[in-house]
């Protein structure tokens, strides 16, 4: 009875609705914003160019355009995570590392940097 019990719960489980991951690239502009701390978000915009191995782009923070230093996606899940430099205080160079996840027209996810954390949301225009 509990192997009988076990192979139905397994076969439930493989039945289970899975969020519905884009099977779109995720080629165009995103417009969002950010935790941006201090319970206020700051508006921003993504740039990107899949061609089916390769992701390029670049961050749109105010009037700055941030070039990827490093970007990968993965079609069959929609995890996307992307790298880039900033000037910070006093000219300092900022590294910000970008994890998310599209689903459908929608990136969510978060970004870290000098032990700093937030989320992020955008939509595909």
């Amino acid at each position: 009875m509990k192997n009988v019990l076990a192979i139905a719960l397994l076969l439930l489980s493989a039945c289970a609705p899975r969020p519905a991951v884009s099977g779109e690239p995720p080629s165009g502009t995103w417009s969002g914003d950010y935790d941006a701390g201090s319970d206020r978000r700051e508006s921003i915009s993504v740039d990107l160019r899949w061609n089916g191995t390769n992701l390029r782009g670049a961050v749109q923070a105010g009037p700055r355009s941030l070039p990827l230093t490093k970007a990968s996606y993965k079609s069959d899940t929609g995890d996307i995570s992307m790298e880039f430099d900033a000037e910070g205080n006093g000219g300092r160079i900022v590294h910000y590392i970008v994890d998310g996840k599209v689903t459908g027209n929608t990136m969510t996810g978060t970004w870290t940097h000098d032990g700093q954390r937030g989320d992020f949301r955008a939509t595909k225009q």
